[in-house]
């Protein structure tokens, strides 16, 4: 056997048609195969030290669990406040059915092959990835204006509309009519969190009230879903329950092209994941991704080509975020020479203990592609900054099947998670192991 990661090719079963039950099982389905395919993972010249005998251990993991059933009072209270503005938010986001009319408008207008299968990511879970220790100095220096760990402080709307200026067609600055034109804001030394994939609107309504926020906003390729968290947003806003021009609803490729150019210029890009040909408001996308703080992705069912890394994603994000910025990936890699490993968090989903998600945080370091694109007419540069981006991550991170090799903290910290899994099977079951898949890492 070649000396090679070999991660398996997560595919998701079929959705049964027009089910909430079905759509999500098949989400779920994502990450039971990410555990159990039984894996043979070799690891080839892995800088990460050698795993405990019988066990993986890591000073990289954290373990929490996503129930607000005997959570911490505060953060029990924190999902209350949540789950109160979605209940005012009312349609889809509202109590009652509106959980299973979501997954149900979800599967109507997403295609799994393009967008993955639809899934929502516990709010306690967010809650403890907010309070996360490189999270919480990330926000805090947000707040303070600091430099740390690399961060380069808040930055105002003007300064996030800068890094982004190669993605407008119209740009000046100085001219109020101009699209790229300074938008003001409430709360200019607060942090930015940016949700990728955001669905209806869920987690953006959610973590507005767990924290104050210069902004928050959802990209979402689906336009009739992001066409439901923006109207939920005006709805709130109208009636006074959240502050003007804090949340934002996108309709996007949050892949900003995905490396193609010419298409989205001229609105003719066949596979847009937008569906509009010309990625949606990719400016507006790439605009709120520069000022991030903080981006997250319940990525466990995002397509990708081995089943771990988001080569597309990657790109996007080394091409636009700031150094000292984190990106929060679910059950699968951002790949890049802009990405540094930083911690993995197990969160325990609503399915019981064979139920986990494992967030990935991602530290950005070094210059931002995109600041340094000139503008041009066509407001294309950006896109061209996205394709050289890609072009690089395919070249040197996707080429070589082991994965491992490439960042063994965090391959050691997902194999010691999977192993405690698979050995949380087997004590449910009495210690038979007939049916339970194993992990074996050849030397």
């Amino acid at each position: 056997m070649s000396a090679a990661t070999v991660i398996p090719h997560v595919v998701a079963p079929r959705v049964q048609a027009n089910t909430y039950e079905g759509c999500r099982a098949t989400h779920l389905g994502f990450k039971q195969r990410l555990s159990s395919s039984s894996p043979q993972i070799q690891k080839r010249g892995a800088p990460a030290p050698a795993p405990a005998r019988g066990r993986f251990r890591s000073n990289l993991t954290t373990t929490v669990a996503a129930s607000s059933n005997g959570a911490h009072p505060r953060i029990a209270a924190a999902v209350a406040d949540a789950e109160q503005l979605m209940a005012a938010a009312g349609g889809v986001l509202g109590g009652g059915e509106a959980r299973r009319v979501r997954f149900d408008v979800a599967q109507q207008h997403l295609d799994e092959d393009v967008h993955g299968s639809y899934g929502e990511f516990p709010l306690v879970g967010m809650m403890h990835l907010l309070e996360h220790p490189a999270v919480h100095a990330v926000l805090t220096a947000a707040e303070q204006g600091d430099i740390v760990a690399g961060a380069e402080g808040s930055i105002d709307d003007a300064e996030s509309i800068s890094r982004a200026a190669a993605f407008f067609q119209d740009c000046d600055g100085d001219d109020p009519d101009a699209a790229c034109y300074p938008e003001s804001t409430a709360n200019p030394f607060q942090p930015s969190l940016v949700d990728v994939g955001s669905g209806a609107g869920r987690l953006v309504l959610a973590a507005a009230t767990m924290r104050s926020w210069r902004s928050v906003a959802g990209i979402e390729a689906s336009k009739t879903l992001a066409g439901l968290g923006h109207a939920a947003i005006a709805k709130l806003e109208q009636e006074g329950a959240v502050a003007k021009g804090v949340m934002r609803s996108i309709h996007a490729d949050a892949n900003l092209g995905g490396g193609e150019v010419d298409c989205f210029v001229d609105a003719s890009c066949e596979y847009d994941p937008a569906g509009d040909g010309a990625g949606g408001a990719l400016a507006e996308a790439a605009s709120v991704l520069a000022g991030a703080d903080i981006a997250i992705a319940y990525s466990t069912a995002f397509p990708s080509p081995d089943g771990l890394r988001l080569p597309e994603l990657s790109a996007a994000l080394s091409a636009v975020m700031r150094p000292g910025s984190l990106a929060i990936t679910t059950d699968k890699w951002l790949v890049g020479r802009r990405f540094e490993f930083v911690d993995m968090v197990r969160i325990a989903g609503d399915d019981g203990p064979e139920d986990v998600i494992r967030a990935f945080i991602w530290r950005l370091t070094g210059a931002v592609p995109v600041s340094g694109a000139k503008q041009d007419v066509g407001g294309e540069s950006g896109l061209r900054v996205v394709a050289g981006e890609l072009e690089e991550i395919q070249r040197e991170w996707m080429s070589d099947d082991d994965a491992c090799s490439q960042n063994g903290d965090a391959c050691v910290a997902m194999l010691g998670s999977l192993e405690e899994e698979l050995a949380i099977m087997q004590d449910l079951r009495g210690g038979d192991t007939e049916g339970i898949p194993t992990l074996e890492v050849l030397s």
